[in-house]
C-alpha cells in the first residue's frame, strides 16, 4: 500500500508552479465570466449565451456528482489497504456518507424556510386568526409560493394558472363577488406579497407567497450550498495534481483544466441570475454588492489552494494511504451528497417540474434547455475517463 507519490526524479517543480497559475486564472475566470457578462452590457455578449450556459452547468454538476465524485470515494473508501470495516464489514459507506450529505443540506433548507413562513405568518394577521386559519395553509413550492388552486363556487371559479411574477409579487385576479363567500380572509403581507387563507369547501386551498426580500435569501442559501459541496472536492483535486508527476501529469492537468472550466460555469452562471443589487437595497448591506465576486474569487482559489498544499507536502502527503484513501474517499462522498441535492433538486427539478418553469420555457426554449443539460452531463461524463 501507499507509493502514491510517484518517483522524485520525474518531478518537476516548475511545471507544478506553472500550473498552479494556469488553473488559479482558468478557473476564476469561468466563474465570473457570466458575472463580467451581466455586469458589463457593453461587452455585447447575448443572453443567450448565459441561458445556454445555466443549463448546460446543470448538467455538469450532475455528472460532476455521479461520474465523478460518488464512484471515486467508493474506489478510495474500498480499497485493500484499508482495514475489514471498509472493504468488508460495511462497504456501502461511501453511499451512506452522501445519502447523510443529502439529508444534511435538506435539513439546513428546512430550517431556513421555516423562520421564512414564521414571518409571513406574523404579517398575516393575529395570533388568533393565526389559529383559525393555520391549518389550511399549505407549504411552499420550489418557487417560493403556489399557484392558486381551483376554488369552485358554483358556476364561477378563479383561474389555476395564476403565478408568481419574475419580480417576485403574485400574479392574483380579483376575487368574484360571488366567489367571495369562500374565502374568509385575504391578508396583505409585506413587500406587497399576498398572504390568501380559503375556507368552505373541502378542496380549497390557502396560498402563502414570501416577499421578494425572503425568495432571494431562499436563492443566496441554494448557491453558497451549492457552491460549498464543489469547493470540499476542489481542494483535493488540487492535491492530486500536485503529487502527480512523469506522463500522466499533463493528461490530469489538461482534464482538470476543462473539469474547471465547466464546473466554473456552471456555478457562475447561477451566481449571476441572483439579484445582489437588489439584496443590497433591502437589506443595506455594502458587502453584498461585492458578494458575487467573492464567491468567484473563492472557486478561482480552492484548487490552487490545493495544488500549493500538495506542493508543500509532496515528499509527505501520499494519497495511496490509509489516511489518504479515508480522507479523500469521505470528502468525495460528502460533495457528491451535497451535489446530487443541488443538482437534481435545485436546479434539475426546479428548471423542469416547477410550475413556473412551464411559463419561463415553452416550446423551442425548453427543447433547447433541455439538450444543453443533456450537453453539460455527456460532456463532463467523458471527462471522467481521465480526471
Amino acid at each position: 500500500c501507499g507509493g502514491g507519490r510517484g518517483d522524485d526524479k520525474d518531478y518537476d517543480l516548475g511545471l507544478h508552479i506553472m500550473a498552479l497559475f494556469v488553473v488559479l486564472v482558468q478557473s476564476a475566470f469561468a466563474c465570473a465570466f457570466p458575472l463580467i457578462a451581466k455586469r458589463f452590457p457593453a461587452l455585447r455578449i447575448p443572453p443567450v449565451v448565459l441561458f445556454l450556459a445555466r443549463h448546460f452547468g446543470t448538467g455538469v454538476l450532475i455528472a460532476t456528482a455521479f461520474v465523478h465524485l460518488l464512484p471515486t470515494a467508493f474506489i478510495s473508501l474500498l480499497d485493500p489497504c484499508l482495514p475489514a470495516f471498509w472493504t468488508e464489514k460495511y462497504p456501502a459507506m461511501p453511499g451512506a456518507i452522501a445519502m447523510a450529505a443529502v439529508f444534511f443540506v435538506t435539513t439546513i433548507e428546512m430550517v431556513f424556510t421555516r423562520g421564512q413562513m414564521k414571518e409571513v405568518m406574523a404579517a398575516a394577521g393575529s395570533e388568533e386568526e393565526k389559529k383559525k386559519f393555520g391549518d389550511k395553509i399549505k407549504g411552499v413550492g420550489k418557487d417560493m409560493g403556489i399557484k392558486l388552486k381551483t376554488l369552485k363556487t358554483g358556476k364561477h371559479q378563479t383561474s389555476s394558472d395564476n403565478m408568481i411574477g419574475e419580480d417576485g409579487q403574485a400574479n392574483v385576479r380579483p376575487i368574484s363577488s360571488d366567489s367571495a363567500s369562500t374565502t374568509e380572509s385575504v391578508y396583505e403581507g409585506h413587500g406587497g406579497s399576498r398572504v390568501s387563507v380559503a375556507s368552505g369547501a373541502s378542496d380549497n386551498i390557502g396560498v402563502i407567497v414570501l416577499t421578494h426580500a425572503q425568495k432571494l435569501k431562499r436563492a443566496k442559501l441554494q448557491v453558497m450550498l451549492l457552491e460549498m459541496g464543489i469547493l470540499f472536492h476542489s481542494v483535493f483535486i488540487g492535491m492530486a495534481l500536485s503529487v502527480t508527476s512523469g506522463s500522466s501529469f499533463i493528461v490530469l492537468l489538461i482534464a482538470i483544466l476543462f473539469h474547471q472550466t465547466f464546473e466554473g460555469l456552471a456555478l457562475g452562471s447561477r451566481i449571476a441570475v441572483i439579484p445582489w443589487e437588489s439584496s443590497q437595497e433591502d437589506n443595506g448591506s455594502k458587502i453584498l454588492k461585492y458578494q458575487p465576486w467573492l464567491m468567484a474569487c473563492a472557486y478561482g482559489l480552492t484548487t490552487p489552494i490545493g495544488q500549493a498544499i500538495g506542493l508543500g507536502l509532496q515528499k509527505v502527503y501520499d494519497p495511496a494511504s490509509e489516511t489518504g484513501l479515508v480522507l479523500v474517499g469521505t470528502m468525495n462522498a460528502v460533495s457528491s451528497g451535497l451535489l446530487l441535492y443541488a443538482g437534481l433538486v435545485e436546479l434539475l427539478a426546479e428548471d423542469f417540474l416547477s410550475d413556473e418553469s412551464w411559463v419561463e420555457l415553452r416550446g423551442r426554449r425548453r427543447v433547447v434547455a433541455a439538450f444543453c443539460v443533456l450537453g453539460g452531463a455527456a460532456g463532463m461524463a467523458l471527462i471522467g475517463a481521465w480526471a
